[in-house]
C-alpha cells in the first residue's frame, strides 16, 4: 500500500493523511462525530485529480452523499479547491478543464444517481422517457386510492373467505384501516430489499413448518436462545449480588442459603438451555423458589435486607416472566400455531403483491417514479439475474459504470440500505482487496434504521477490514474531535464505554471507538459538564434541584406538584436568563476570541418534539425567544381548524360539527344562545336544514330577526362559494375566503398573529401543492386531509420566525446531527425508551421477516 510520508508542516492527522493518500482497496474509514470527515473526503477527491502520475477527471469519480445539502457544499468546496489550485498553476489545462467538469460530475446524492441512470437508460427498462418524480402528496393520494379500490374489490368477491379471515384477524371491529397500514407497512419494508417478491416469498415461508419436527429447527430459534440466555444471565447476577449482600457487615447471613439455591436453579436453567428447547421446557416445568429467610435481630442491617430482598424478587421476575411468555405451553402447539398463521399471512402477502403491481401501473400510466422507484429501476438496469445460482450479476451498462467510475465515493455508509448497496457494488471494482470504494461513516451515529438503512453492513465490513489492508480492505479510525471541549468529549466517552458492547450497541467501545480531542479550546479554560437531578416528590426540607455542586437562593420549585416536562423547562429557562443576564463569556473557536453569550448560542435538545410546546412556554415566561420546527400541531390551530370547517360545509353543508364551528367563529360570529334558538325550531333535522327552516319562519322578535338576517347573509355567501368552488382553482378559492371573510386580517390582530397567519398562508400553499399533482377538486383534497389525521401525520405549525434570528434552538438530539452550539441543555433524559413497537400486534426482520400475534377468530384467542 503506497502513501507518501506525510511532510511535518502539514496539519492533517496522521489517520487523516492516510484516509487522503491510501489507494489500491476498498477503504473504510469510521469517522467520529467532528472528527472532519467531510474535510478528508474533498482533500482525497482534490489529490486525486491532482496526482501527477495518474490524474483523474473529475467526471471520472462518483461521490454519493445523503442530502441534497452535503452534495451542493461538496461541490462547492471542489470548486473552491480547485479555483485555488489554478491560481497557483494558471497554465494548467488539465485544471481548467476539471472546473469546466465539476457541473457534469457525479456528486449528488444516491437518488440522484440513479434518476441520472433511469433517464440515460430508459430503454433498457418499461418506462416512458418523459417521466417525473411523483411528489410526496401526489403519491400518496395514489396509494390511498390504489389500496382502497383493491380492498373494495377484495370485500366484492363473492365466497373470499381467505381474504375476510385476514380482516377479522388483523383488523379492530370499527374499520379496516389497521389493514391498510399492515399493507403499507409491509410493501415499503419490502422495497428496501433488492429483491422485493423474494423477500415477501420468505415471510411465508417463515410459516411454513411441514418439513419441522422440533421447535430447535426453526430458523428464528438462535436469536429466541440467544435472547432467554441473556435474561437467565442478567437473573443469576441478581441472585450473585444478593448472595454478595449477604456476606456485608451486617448483611442477611441467613438468606446465603436461598440465595446459592436461587443460582444453581439459574444454572439448571442455563445448562438444559445448551441442550433443546424441549429440555428447557421440562426444566422450567419444574421450577421452585424456596422460602425466603426472615431477616431480624440487632446485627442485621434493615436496608441491606431489603436490598437482597427486592434483587431476589427482580430475578424471580425475570424467571416467571420467560415461563409465562415462552414455556407455559407446549413446545408442539407453538408449531402448531404457524402451521395455522400461514394461510392468512400468505393472503396478506398476496395483497401486498397485488398492490404494488397496481400501484407501479398506476405510476407508469400517469408516467411518475418515486424515491424507491428510482433505486429499483436503476438496480433492473445495472443488474441481471443469474439463471442457475439466482444472484444479481453486472449488465453491460453496469461494466460501462465500472470503467468509467476510477472511484467510487460514499458519504453516511451506515445509513445505507440494502438496495443502495447493491447499487454500489455493481458500479465499483468487484474485489475488495483491489478495490475502488471509499465509504466513510460511523455506525455509532447510524439514526435511520427507521428509515430501513442497514448498519451492520458497515459493522461487518468494519470486522473483516484490518488497519494494514492486508489480503482484504483497509480499515481507518478518525478518532479525533475538532468540535468539542475535552470535558464534553470525556463525558461522552464515561458514559458509552458502560454502555456500549458487541451485544448492547453492536460495536466495542474501545480505545478505537473513543473519541480524542483535537479542537482548539485552551486547555486552562475548564468548563465541567453538569448533570441536573430533579425530582417533583421532594420533601419539604430537601432541595429540589441538585447538581455537581449545590442548589444555593430561593428554589422556584418547592412546593409545586409541576409536571416533569414543566419542571425540567422552568429550571432550562431560569438557567438560560442567568446565563444571558450574567453576559457569560464563551470561547468562539473560529475566532479564538472570548465573547458575550448570544441566545442562538443556546440549544435544548430533546429526544421527541411532545415536550416542545412546554419548554417554549416556560421561555416566554422569561422573556427568552424561542424557535423549533414543530412538526404537529397545525391542525389544531384555530384559525385553521376554523378555515378546515368552512371548506368542508361549501363542499357539503349537511355537516353538524363543521357549520357549527363556522357559525360560532369569528366569521359569523353566533352566540350559544342563538345556535340554541335555531335548533329549538327543528330538533331532529341537521344543523343546515334547522337553520333554513328558521329562515323560513317570519319572526316577531327583534332577536330572532336580526339573527335571521346574519344567517341569511352569510347562506347567500356560501352560495356563491359553492358555486365558485366548482369554477376556480382550490388555492384561489382558499384566498377569495381569506379576502371575503376578512379572516386573515383577523387573525393578524389576535396575539400570535404573525403565526396565525403564517399558518392560513401554509394552507394556501398546501392547496396550490396539491393542485400540481394530478389531483384535483375540493372533496378530494378535504379527504386527503382527513386520511392524514386518521394516520395521525400532521404538517407541522408553518415557521414565523427564522432559524438565523438570535433565539434558542429546541431541536431533536436526531435532526441537531452535524451542528454545533457552545452551551447545550439536554432534556428529559429520565423519560423510559420508546418500546412501542415491541407492543404493537406485528413486528419487522429484514432476515426474520413478519412475525404476527396468533389469532383465531372463530375462537376468539
Amino acid at each position: 500500500m503506497n502513501i507518501p510520508v506525510k511532510p511535518k508542516e502539514v496539519a492533517w492527522t496522521d489517520d487523516q493523511w492516510k484516509a487522503i493518500h491510501a489507494k489500491g482497496k476498498d477503504i473504510l474509514v469510521a469517522a467520529a462525530a467532528g472528527s472532519g470527515k467531510t474535510a478528508v473526503l474533498v482533500e482525497r477527491i482534490i489529490q486525486k485529480i491532482l496526482d501527477e502520475q495518474n490524474p483523474i477527471n473529475v467526471d471520472e469519480l462518483l461521490v454519493a452523499t445523503f442530502t441534497n445539502a452535503s452534495a451542493a457544499e461538496m461541490r462547492h468546496r471542489i470548486g473552491e479547491a480547485l479555483e485555488k489550485e489554478i491560481k497557483n498553476n494558471p497554465a494548467s489545462r488539465h485544471l481548467r478543464k476539471q472546473l469546466n467538469l465539476l457541473n457534469h460530475a457525479s456528486i449528488s446524492t444516491l437518488h440522484s444517481f440513479c434518476l441520472s441512470v433511469v433517464k440515460k437508460y430508459y430503454y433498457a427498462i418499461d418506462i416512458d422517457p418523459g417521466f417525473r418524480i411523483a411528489d410526496e402528496t401526489e403519491a400518496m393520494l395514489l396509494r390511498d386510492e390504489t389500496l382502497q379500490e383493491l380492498l373494495e374489490e377484495e370485500y366484492g368477491k363473492e365466497g373470499n373467505e381467505d381474504f375476510f379471515r385476514v380482516v377479522d384477524i388483523f383488523t379492530r371491529d370499527r374499520s379496516d384501516v389497521d389493514l391498510e397500514e399492515l399493507i403499507i407497512k409491509i410493501y415499503d419494508f419490502s422495497r428496501s430489499n433488492p429483491d422485493p417478491d423474494a423477500w415477501l416469498d420468505q415471510l411465508v415461508e417463515m410459516y411454513d413448518t411441514s418439513a419441522i419436527e422440533k421447535v430447535d429447527e426453526l430458523p428464528f430459534i438462535e436469536p429466541l436462545f440467544f435472547d432467554i440466555q441473556l435474561k437467565l444471565e442478567a437473573a443469576k447476577k441478581l441472585f450473585e449480588e444478593a448472595l454478595d449482600i449477604t456476606r456485608m457487615p451486617g448483611g442477611p447471613y441467613m438468606r446465603a442459603e436461598n440465595f446459592l439455591a436461587d443460582i444453581a436453579l439459574t444454572e439448571r436453567l442455563l445448562s438444559a438451555h445448551k441442550e433443546s428447547f424441549q429440555a428447557l421446557y421440562d426444566a422450567f416445568q419444574s421450577i421452585s423458589f424456596s422460602t425466603l429467610k426472615q431477616a431480624r435481630g440487632d446485627d442485621i442491617d434493615k436496608a441491606l435486607a431489603d436490598r437482597s430482598l427486592k434483587l431476589r424478587n427482580q430475578g424471580k421476575k425475570i424467571i416467571q416472566d420467560l415461563k409465562d411468555e415462552i414455556f407455559s405451553r407446549k413446545p408442539e402447539s407453538f408449531l402448531k400455531d404457524l402451521a395455522e398463521m400461514k394461510k392468512p399471512v400468505q393472503t396478506l402477502v398476496g395483497l401486498v403483491k397485488t398492490f404494488a403491481e397496481r400501484f407501479s401501473q398506476l405510476k407508469k400510466e400517469k408516467g411518475l417514479v418515486d424515491f424507491n422507484d428510482l433505486e429499483h429501476y436503476a438496480l433492473e438496469i445495472l443488474a441481471k439475474k443469474d439463471p442457475e445460482s439466482g444472484d444479481l450479476i453486472p449488465t453491460e451498462i453496469a461494466e460501462a459504470y465500472r470503467r468509467q467510475f476510477k472511484e467510487v465515493f460514499i458519504d453516511e455508509y451506515q445509513d445505507t440500505n440494502m438496495v443502495q448497496e447493491t447499487i454500489l457494488q455493481l458500479v465499483k471494482k468487484p474485489e475488495e482487496a483491489t478495490g475502488n470504494l471509499f465509504m466513510v461513516g460511523d455506525v455509532k451515529q447510524s439514526i435511520y434504521r427507521f428509515r430501513l438503512a442497514e448498519p451492520n453492513l458497515f459493522i461487518e465490513k468494519y470486522n473483516r477490514f484490518s488497519p494494514d489492508g492486508e489480503n482484504t480492505g483497509l480499515r481507518i479510525d478518525l478518532s479525533k474531535n475538532f468540535r468539542s471541549r475535552k470535558e464534553v468529549l470525556d463525558g461522552t466517552n464515561f458514559i458509552f464505554k458502560q454502555l456500549m458492547g458487541i451485544k448492547v450497541g453492536e460495536i466495542e467501545y474501545d480505545e478505537a471507538a473513543e473519541l480524542k480531542k483535537g479542537s482548539a479550546y485552551p486547555d486552562e479554560d475548564h468548563v465541567p459538564v453538569e448533570l441536573v437531578l430533579l425530582h417533583k416528590d421532594a420533601g419539604e426540607d430537601e432541595e429540589q434541584v441538585t447538581n455537581g455542586d449545590s442548589a444555593e437562593g430561593e428554589d422556584p420549585f418547592s412546593k409545586e406538584d409541576l409536571e416533569l416536562s414543566v419542571l425540567e423547562a422552568r429550571y432550562v429557562a431560569k438557567k438560560i436568563r442567568e446565563l444571558v443576564d450574567s453576559k457569560q463569556q464563551i470561547f468562539d473557536p473560529k475566532r479564538k476570541i472570548y465573547r458575550d453569550i448570544q441566545y442562538k448560542d443556546i440549544v435544548i435538545l430533546l429526544r421527541s418534539f411532545s415536550w416542545a410546546d412546554t419548554f417554549m412556554e416556560e421561555l416566554k415566561a422569561k422573556d427568552i425567544p424561542s424557535y423549533a420546527n414543530i412538526s404537529t400541531g397545525y391542525f389544531e390551530a384555530s384559525e385553521v381548524s376554523v378555515m378546515m370547517s368552512l371548506l368542508n360545509i361549501i363542499d357539503n353543508p349537511y355537516q353538524d360539527i363543521p357549520l357549527a364551528s363556522v357559525l360560532r367563529s369569528p366569521i359569523v360570529g353566533l352566540t350559544e344562545e342563538e345556535m340554541a334558538r335555531i335548533r329549538i325550531h327543528s330538533k331532529k333535522d341537521t344543523f343546515y336544514e334547522a337553520a333554513k327552516s328558521f329562515l323560513a319562519i317570519k319572526h316577531v322578535n327583534p332577536l330572532e330577526e336580526r339573527l335571521a338576517e346574519t344567517l341569511r347573509s352569510f347562506f347567500q355567501q356560501l352560495d356563491k362559494w359553492r358555486g365558485l368552488a366548482r369554477k376556480t382553482s382550490l388555492s384561489k378559492l382558499i384566498w377569495q375566503l381569506y379576502s371575503d371573510t376578512k379572516f386573515y386580517d383577523y387573525v393578524g390582530g389576535l396575539p400570535g398573529g404573525k403565526q396565525r397567519q403564517a399558518n392560513l398562508r401554509a394552507l394556501y400553499d398546501r392547496a396550490r401543492q396539491y393542485e400540481s399533482t394530478s389531483f384535483h377538486g375540493l372533496f378530494r383534497f378535504l379527504r386527503f386531509i382527513e386520511r392524514m389525521k386518521d394516520r395521525g401525520e400532521d404538517l407541522g405549525v408553518a415557521r414565523a420566525l427564522g432559524e438565523q434570528e438570535d433565539v434558542v434552538r429546541i431541536m431533536t438530539i436526531h435532526s441537531s446531527k452535524g451542528l454545533e452550539f457552545p452551551v447545550v441543555f439536554i432534556n428529559g433524559l429520565g423519560r423510559k425508551f420508546n418500546m412501542m413497537d415491541l407492543y404493537k400486534d406485528y413486528l419487522f426482520d429484514k432476515n426474520l421477516g413478519f412475525a404476527c400475534n396468533y389469532i383465531n377468530p372463530d375462537l376468539q384467542i
